[in-house]
């Protein structure tokens, strides 16, 4: 790995810290596309392309996520049953994903890159558009914490989570706030530690069927846990710092600050796939 290769994961590594702690996503926004780029640089395989990414993303998703759970549960910014109880659904997802469609041939680099620009997107208009059926305070009610709406969030997170690389937070953020009602605050708190839950899958289910696959040297199967390092490490020093200005910032600015990022990867891989 030369110098430049190495400040550029540094670099989105601090990044991403910060963003997993600000919006409770994990930091996956920016690693994957980031291990993407990357991989594509490098010259990884097509075939391993898309399932490399995921898995590596993954990986520094959980200790990031990890770091942001931790400050957010000392802050009683956690409800351990949501994230305990979406976490497991989700974790059986990822297993069925990895397993049937995104270590396929035909989920390539390509498909990874539309699948992942279209939850952006979607998570883009969720967070922006307010729906008039929609209270403007979150309100707390723990009727709506019952377990088919937990596994119902926690199965799409397991989903999203498998075939784009994020945790799962893009899902678990707007679901936890909007339909759960969870404070914004509690939201990215819960989201953070149901994505350590998410990644944990997800690293077993690319390691181990990616042990005969095409990768360079010194992975566990489609998990880059060298590379990932660069980019997990210095995540959790910034993490603590997101997570501080989590709790300080109005909610809706949160909300819009997350839209704005979510949109602007959107399109950046969206213009990678129409000029390739």
């Amino acid at each position: 790995m030369d110098i430049v290769h190495l400040v550029i994961l540094v670099a989105a590594g601090l990044g991403g810290g910060f963003v997993a702690g600000l919006f409770g996503v994990g930091g996956g926004i920016i690693f994957a596309p980031v291990l993407f780029f990357y991989y594509q640089q490098i010259g990884v395989s097509p075939e391993a392309l898309a399932p490399l990414t995921i898995g590596s993303s993954l990986f520094c998703t959980m200790i990031t996520a990890g770091a942001s759970a931790r400050v957010q549960y000392g802050k009683k910014a956690v409800v351990p049953r949501v994230a305990v109880i979406v976490g497991l659904f989700s974790a059986a997802i990822v297993l069925v994903m990895t397993r049937w469609i995104t270590t396929r041939p035909w989920y390539d680099g390509e498909a990874f890159q539309i699948v992942f620009s279209i939850v952006l997107l979607a998570l883009v208009v969720r967070m922006v558009v307010r729906f008039e059926s929609e209270p403007e305070k979150d309100v707390f009610d723990p009727q709506r914490l019952g377990s088919g709406a937990l596994a119902g969030t926690g199965t799409a997170a397991g989903a999203i989570a498998s075939a784009a690389g994020v945790g799962g937070g893009v899902v678990l953020v707007p679901a936890y706030n909007h339909f759960l009602r969870l404070p914004m605050h509690i939201a990215t708190g819960t989201s953070s530690a149901t994505i350590v839950f998410i990644s944990l899958a997800g690293i077993l289910a690319y390691g181990w069927l990616g042990q005969e696959a095409n990768t360079p040297e010194l992975t566990l199967g489609y998990v880059d846990a060298i590379r990932g390092l660069f980019l997990a490490v210095p995540a959790t020093f910034t993490a603590r710092l997101g997570v501080r200005a989590a709790h300080r910032l109005n909610q809706r600015m949160l909300q819009l600050l997350f839209a704005a990022l979510a949109g602007i990867v959107a399109l950046r891989l969206l213009w990678d796939v129409a000029a390739g």
